[in-house]
């Protein structure tokens, strides 16, 4: 099952974002917890401290709030999510000045071309069809200056037997309506570094984290 965009939305406006901070709660932790996964995550980027960041598809802004801690009050953040429900429960949780979130839709933005330093998209386009995350890369490729760097936060695939079957039980891949199994499957069968060097980034560099449960992948444009 594949939920369409317009379910997709109003589900994340009325129901998911009532539950998704409580979800990212228990899927990290086993892994110490949602702010040290962030915090790791985050590390694993080099970027300067007044870098010009968007990050797409933020949800409650998890991700937003750990690049805002890493890089103080000298960066300027734009953080954008479909999902107006997930929009007013992160600018509710946000405490940092320098952080703008609005509503809008990560595959067709606003921005001029050009506009930012890094694009980050964190947890999101393992939800979206093929069609859908070519959509959102080829738009941060457009939005970034040249040189910029994409990093993409996602899951992986554990290469031990036991952390498949571990992650698959925790991260609830065994619910019959869990309409991320179609989508992630398909991000994993085609390769996240494959999708992102065929929009056109280049010099891309995979690194996997906590036995290849999470991955982070950064290219250039």
């Amino acid at each position: 099952m594949v939920i369409n965009r317009k379910l997709y939305k109003w589900f994340y406006d009325h129901i998911g974002c009532r539950f998704y901070d409580l979800v990212i709660w228990w899927c990290f932790l086993p892994f110490g917890g949602e702010k040290k996964v962030r915090r790791r995550l985050v590390d694993v980027i080099n970027f300067d401290d007044y870098s010009k960041i968007l990050d797409m598809c933020c949800g409650t802004g998890g991700a937003t709030f750990a690049l805002a801690k890493k890089l103080g009050n000298k960066s300027e953040i734009s953080a954008i999510d479909l999902s107006s429900g997930q929009i007013r429960v992160a600018k509710r949780r946000n405490r940092f000045a320098n952080i703008k979130f609005r509503v809008m839709d990560s595959a067709r933005t606003t921005f001029d071309d050009s506009s930012f330093d890094l694009v980050v998209i964190a947890h999101a386009l393992h939800e979206m069809p093929r069609h859908g995350r070519m959509s959102v890369l080829l738009e941060a490729k457009r939005v970034l200056r040249e040189g910029g760097r994409l990093a993409v936060f996602e899951m992986d695939k554990p290469q031990s037997a036991f952390m498949r079957i571990f992650i698959a039980f925790w991260w609830f891949y065994w619910l019959p309506f869990n309409f991320e199994t179609p989508t992630r499957c398909d991000m994993l069968k085609y390769g996240l570094e494959k999708e992102i060097r065929e929009v056109g980034f280049r010099d891309i560099i995979k690194e996997s984290l906590y036995k290849n449960s999470l991955q982070v992948v950064q290219a250039r444009k």
